[in-house]
């Protein structure tokens, strides 16, 4: 006998025409979606798909499985509104997904505004590794990605929206050497001093430090341990430049109040790779909730007020500030 889950299979590989990107959207495996099909097909005593470079196409059998199907997942997901109806309001869980410095910026803005807007609304933000959001909207541990866009690639299974770019400044505490009135200054000088490192970054940033770091090690002023420290959290790491001789490199929206408080200063460098180009991730075919929306609006009006004052920062301290 068929099962439900069999038509949803059979769907989505009719509908994307490859078993690769039916198995990213339903977020299994290939060699298991290959087995599952094996097995309806034997069940059924004839081929649903036939195989070709291009990918699948439907046969006659899968056609006329295609025709019922249809009907029958609609009524299923009709049926399913229709008991939420009954049941009236439920708490709804929306897991999102960010790397740090979103996280820690517009993430938890967007996500604290929409408290008091949809109180039947369960948010869960979870702190990741950037290089690691991709992977968790695929694997549908989150249904909002939001990560530096640096490194994804070709990603044709989701839906990529860019977000402002975040730029970004090197901190350090009151009274550092390298803060200093007339202080000569390069980043193979910043690069020489104990660093605070927010674990992977991308490789569009990691080309100058890696050569500052060799310039700093020819003119022999280099700190040993590289990084000094190692952490996901930029608020963390804004905390250990103000105990110690650590530089910290982190976005402006999260350092303003820092600097505002006195308990951190802006080295007067930088360039204009030191930003973070973050995006939303969302599975292409995955449509939102009226409470996804509501947080993918509100981190939009968030992100934009955050650029409004990088931009201010940035000129106040005397950088160009970002288009």
């Amino acid at each position: 006998m068929l099962e439900v889950r069999d038509l949803i299979l059979v769907r989505a590989i009719a509908e994307h025409g490859s078993l690769a990107r039916a198995a990213r959207v339903l977020a299994v495996g290939q060699p298991a979606l290959t087995r599952s099909l094996a097995g309806l097909e034997a069940r059924l005593r004839g081929p649903l798909f036939e195989r070709s470079r291009r990918g699948v196409v439907p046969t006659d059998l899968c056609r006329v499985l295609l025709g019922e199907a249809g009907e029958i997942l609609d009524r299923l997901e009709r049926l399913d509104r229709h008991l939420a109806a009954v049941r009236g309001p439920q708490v709804q869980t929306v897991p999102i997904g960010a790397g740090g410095y979103s996280a820690e910026s517009i993430a938890v803005t967007a996500a604290a505004r929409m408290l008091g807007l949809y109180p039947n609304t369960r948010l869960r933000l979870a702190t990741l590794n950037w290089t690691e959001v991709p992977r968790a909207v695929r694997e549908r541990e989150v249904v909002i990605g939001i990560a530096d866009l640096s490194d994804l690639g070709e990603a044709p299974d989701l839906q990529v929206e860019q977000l402002n770019p975040m730029p970004g400044v090197f901190l350090v505490r009151p009274g550092h050497p390298l803060a200093a009135p007339g202080a000569p200054l390069d980043l193979a000088r910043i690069m020489a001093a104990p660093f605070v490192f927010l674990g992977r970054v991308p490789r569009r940033v990691q080309e100058p430090l890696v050569l500052a770091r060799e310039q700093a090690r020819q003119a022999g002023r280099l700190h040993p341990a590289f990084p000094a420290l190692m952490l996901e959290s930029p608020t963390a790491a804004l905390s250990a430049a103000q105990e110690s001789d650590a530089v910290a490199g982190t976005a402006v929206v999260l350092a303003e109040a820092a600097v505002a408080a006195g308990k951190v200063v802006v080295l007067p460098w930088r360039e204009p790779w030191m930003e973070v180009r973050l995006g939303i991730l969302r599975l292409r075919n995955h449509q939102p909730s009226e409470a996804e929306a509501a947080f993918l609006d509100l981190l939009r009006t968030a992100d934009a007020e955050a650029a409004l004052r990088g931009r201010r920062f940035l000129t106040a301290h005397g950088f160009d500030a970002v288009a």
